[in-house]
């Protein structure tokens, strides 16, 4: 089943009997999930299935790849009531499709991958989306949530750990497909700022259809900066370290050009994180420093409430400094407010059903019923419709229940720990290098975690999943390569 490999004799009624499976079963999904008004659509969409299916039969990990690349250019199409992520979203059914085909004729598992605590992890969180989705308000929307979520895990944790295990340079390379890809979305989206003269106001959908509005598109921007200047520092000679310090930059500049106030904080905070890393800060200078200002703020606690009080900054200006210092009010500026609202409905949905929750997907249906007229903005609306709680920790809280949310924290936990633990031992510089850039990317997504939650599609998913996936993958290799020196 590896690569490019030579077609034996008898091959090709396995693969078409493969392939025709596949079809069945993607065929009764697409019923099932989408209203299909066109017969012909139908039958267009069933072969080009059977063609991809066979392609992703015989050439995997070229198809992982291209897939790197083609997320951030892929774009929503709607099919009846439903939307989907085009190529993307179809590739990742496919091989969801196939891991299951695969699984129930006799293929095992990694039993070392299977047992990996981020692993374990992973199926106890989709265990309890499956239980919570049983029992929720929406159980069809809970359980399309449900779907999608498997195949993000099968597609962007299983599959990606599969082709690290065949060459741990792969790490390398499935980042930079997909900065390639990244390029694109990039140049569209200033190419429309440009035309709307680089504004503030101008930035909230200048990266559509790619990325559906700023904060998305600058989430995804931080998370590969990390990757970038790891590329910049080891680049081998001045051509390479010219090109990636270009690559770099291009990246830095979308970045403050997207107006996401989440994305410029998660930069910061990232470095922070590489810096801990680097020069290996022992955990009790940074409980010292915590104590410190914790001091500091209690000490000066009526000067810090009397500024945040006369903050008037507001997020829709023009000013950049204005724009940025807009993080802090949260009485005038109406994003931060509607921010809070959602939050606070995301609680009182929580301590209305503090088990499993209303559902997966379900906060944007009923937290409109939880909102209190003090609370609401001018952007408030009453139907409160399609929305999202504004935070991956809230939503998971209010959508999973407690239980759901506890889960996820150890995932993240389980992640970080594993990463951290690793680049303390005795490690290859290559390997503490991989560590060195993907904890800071992983640190961007933790911080706009707070602010919004974007697990939900593709364009997050794939990169957050996938990096789980190199720290299992490193992990395994190290205990691995440790027993052989034993």
């Amino acid at each position: 089943m590896q690569g490019m490999t030579k077609w034996r004799e008898g091959e090709y009624f396995a693969i078409l009997a493969d392939a025709f499976i596949c079809l069945v079963l993607l065929l009764f999904l697409l019923d099932y999930f989408f209203d299909f008004n066109r017969e012909l659509m139908l039958i267009s969409l069933s072969l080009g299935f059977l063609v991809i299916v066979i392609f992703i039969l015989r050439y995997k990990q070229l198809l992982l790849f291209a897939l790197s690349f083609i997320i951030p250019l892929s774009i929503p199409f709607s099919i009846g009531s439903s939307e989907i992520s085009v190529p993307s979203e179809l590739i990742a059914v496919m091989l969801s499709v196939f891991f299951f085909i695969k699984l129930f004729t006799g293929n095992k598992l990694d039993f070392k991958f299977l047992m990996h605590p981020i692993t374990l992890l992973i199926l106890l969180d989709l265990l309890w989306i499956f239980v919570s989705s049983v029992f929720s308000q929406l159980p069809e929307v809970s359980l399309k949530r449900f779907i999608i979520r498997l195949c993000y895990y099968i597609t962007f944790y299983f599959f990606y750990h599969e082709l690290f295990m065949q060459n741990g340079a792969n790490i390398i390379k499935v980042f930079k497909m997909h900065v390639i890809g990244f390029l694109s979305p990039i140049l569209y989206s200033f190419i429309n700022h440009a035309s709307l003269g680089f504004t503030t106001m101008g930035s909230q959908r200048i990266s559509a259809p790619f990325y559906f509005d700023h904060t998305i598109y600058g989430a995804c921007l931080v998370f590969f900066i990390p990757f970038l200047y790891f590329l910049f520092l080891n680049a081998p000679d001045t051509k390479e370290k010219v090109f990636f310090g270009a690559l770099l930059s291009i990246f830095l500049i979308a970045v403050i050009l997207s107006y996401s106030r989440a994305a410029w904080i998660s930069v910061f905070v990232a470095c922070g994180v590489a810096m801990i890393l680097k020069y290996r800060i022992k955990l009790k200078y940074l409980l010292y420093l915590a104590a410190t200002v914790l001091v500091i703020g209690v000490i000066n606690l009526t000067e810090i409430s009397r500024s945040l009080k006369e903050n008037k900054d507001i997020s829709h200006s023009n000013n950049v400094g204005m724009h940025f210092k807009s993080i802090s009010n949260i009485n005038t500026d109406a994003s931060n407010k509607e921010r809070i609202n959602r939050w606070k409905c995301a609680l009182r949905m929580f301590a209305d059903k503090p088990a499993t929750g209303f559902g997966p997907g379900t906060y944007q249906f009923f937290y409109g019923q939880y909102q209190r007229q003090e609370d609401m903005t001018r952007i408030s609306t009453y139907n409160g419709s399609k929305g999202h709680a504004h935070s991956e920790y809230l939503n998971y809280l209010s959508e999973t229940g407690l239980p759901g949310l506890l889960i996820f924290l150890s995932l993240l936990t389980a992640v970080f720990g594993t990463a951290v633990r690793l680049y303390k031992r005795n490690i290859s510089a290559q390997q503490s290098s991989l560590i060195l850039f993907i904890l800071p990317s992983l640190t961007t997504y933790l911080v706009h975690a707070f602010f919004n939650g974007f697990l939900e599609f593709d364009k997050m998913a794939m990169p957050v999943f996938m990096s789980f996936a190199a720290i299992c993958f490193l992990d395994n290799n190290f205990k691995e390569q440790k027993k052989l020196l034993k």
